[in-house]
């Protein structure tokens, strides 16, 4: 059949179907998830109306036909593979080819569409095709492209972690503002922990009858990986800000990770402060799923100080790819900020004098290397023309000392 005599037909088909046509199907919402599939549909209402009146174009009118017709079929493929579905104890196979079939379902809907652009899927997360759209939405718009780059820019891969996951939004927001990763922000403004916020796009369980969104427990960790060591002249990782235990599920994703009746906390927050003299530091956001199978350990941080996050997951029998979300600013000293991270110090570390302040460390110290036998040479003519000064310098100041001890004296008085 030629393309013209295809044509023909479609318009033909449009125009008896014109007057009969329904968009119920496309105007029909999603379904829930494919844990929540375990659920019943339901409807909801969006402002979207057709572009056109019906009749006006046949091609508009064919295109509408179409993608009801294909909703149909898909919806009744979806409803016999939900027939198959044990609900007490559901096949992971089956869960995702049914996820699979309800996102083909109501992809191309223009009334799930435009209420998924009205309302961001707002308290809806439950329906696969919200979090699909969600997760779509933040890839193509470029927040998953920034995030990654970010991180290996900024070199949290290899620093902390050996490599980074695709992962879910890890959002923080100060104020009205939302904080882009990566970016410098300034000490004092986070005195108290930023509202952060976790969208999961997939179950982190097998959903079942009772659980049709099932929850896991997560570990919410907060890392400096450039406070200064004094001991190795190099850096090392120090703990702002640990939690475990936190419940989430993919409609948790407007619950604050730093609320006081979430999980457990185990070390709480410590605000930045970058020290004088060192460079920028990297304030690293973790969200981490913890093992179904036991709690982590934390008996082995006693303090904040020289933590190792590796060590950290090889402990709790975990990896990289449990990552679920990762974020990140930076801080750095200045003279405006200097009061601020003095009073860290002295409230949160205990440190009476404040902030100490870091000079540049000779490069013979800071690589471990012998210097040269000419720089050897200058260094002790240094020190020698060194010494010769300050002995000269105290000869002049006895010199000093006693023609100011024989100007005091009494003059005596002749008989």
């Amino acid at each position: 059949m030629s393309p013209r005599d295809i044509t023909f037909r479609l318009l033909a088909r449009a125009a008896r179907q014109r007057r009969q046509l329904n968009i119920a199907p496309i105007a029909r919402a999603a379904s829930t998830s494919a844990s929540a599939s375990l659920a019943s549909s339901s409807s909801s209402s969006s402002s979207w109306q057709p572009a056109l009146p019906s009749g006006a174009s046949p091609a508009y009118d064919a295109a509408l036909s179409f993608l009801s017709a294909h909703q149909e079929k898909a919806l009744a493929k979806l409803e016999r593979l939900r027939s198959r579905l044990d609900l007490s104890n559901p096949d992971p196979a089956l869960l995702r080819r049914i996820d699979k079939l309800e996102v083909e379902a109501y992809a191309n809907d223009p009334v799930v569409r435009r209420q998924f652009r009205e309302t961001g899927g707002k308290g809806e997360m439950g329906k696969t095709i919200n979090r699909w759209l969600a997760e779509e939405r933040w890839k193509k718009e470029g927040g998953l492209d920034l995030l990654m780059q970010r991180v290996l820019q900024m070199n949290v891969v290899p620093d902390i972690l050996p490599d980074v996951p695709p992962t879910a939004p890890l959002t923080m927001t100060l104020g009205t503002s939302l904080i882009e990763p990566g970016s410098f922000q300034q000490p004092s403004s986070f005195a108290s922990p930023s509202i952060l916020n976790s969208q999961l796009f997939h179950h982190p369980a097998l959903p079942s009858t009772s659980s049709a969104n099932p929850e896991a427990l997560h570990t919410l960790l907060v890392i400096d990986p450039d406070a200064p060591d004094h001991e190795s002249h190099s850096f090392s990782q120090r703990v702002h800000y640990l939690k475990t235990d936190i419940p989430l599920s993919v409609v948790s994703g407007e619950i604050d990770l730093f609320d006081s009746s979430l999980g457990t906390e185990v070390l709480s927050w410590e605000p930045p402060a970058p020290e004088q003299g060192t460079p920028a530091h990297r304030y690293v956001y973790l969200l981490i799923r913890q093992s179904a199978s036991q709690s982590p350990s934390t008996s082995n941080i006693s303090s904040r100080e020289n933590f190792d996050l590796r060590a950290y997951l090889n402990e709790n029998q975990l990896t990289s790819s449990d990552l679920v979300g990762i974020n990140l600013v930076r801080a750095k000293w200045s003279l405006e900020e200097d009061g601020f991270i003095n009073s860290v110090y002295i409230e949160h570390r205990g440190v009476e004098d404040g902030a100490p302040v870091f000079g540049k460390v000779p490069k013979a110290v800071r690589y471990g290397y012998p210097m040269s036998a000419k720089r050897q040479r200058m260094e002790e003519a240094r020190e020698e023309v060194w010494e010769r000064a300050v002995a000269e310098l105290e000869g002049l100041a006895g010199e000093v000392e006693g023609l100011v001890g024989e100007r005091d004296e009494p003059e005596k008085i002749k008989a």
